[in-house]
């Protein structure tokens, strides 16, 4: 799975923290593994650095969401 848009990227995270329902049993796998579109490729590479486990720190998932959003 290829994150290609923000509302892809937004979509994904909020599975991830239970806003949403729908994670697949591989989709923070694949999040870690597939590069997402070049402008996407930093908020997925934070998440990266603070990945203690799927889907890493909550707080800032929910940053990076508000700043998808705001962005829109």
């Amino acid at each position: 799975m290829s994150i290609r848009s923000k509302a892809d990227l937004v979509a994904m995270l909020e599975r991830f923290i239970g806003d949403a329902p729908g994670c697949g049993d591989y989709e923070w796998d694949d999040f870690t593994s597939v590069r997402a579109a070049p402008e996407l490729e930093p908020y997925r590479q934070r998440l990266l650095q603070e990945e203690n486990s799927p889907p890493g720190n909550e707080r800032e998932v929910r940053q990076i969401i508000a700043e998808l959003r705001a962005d829109a």
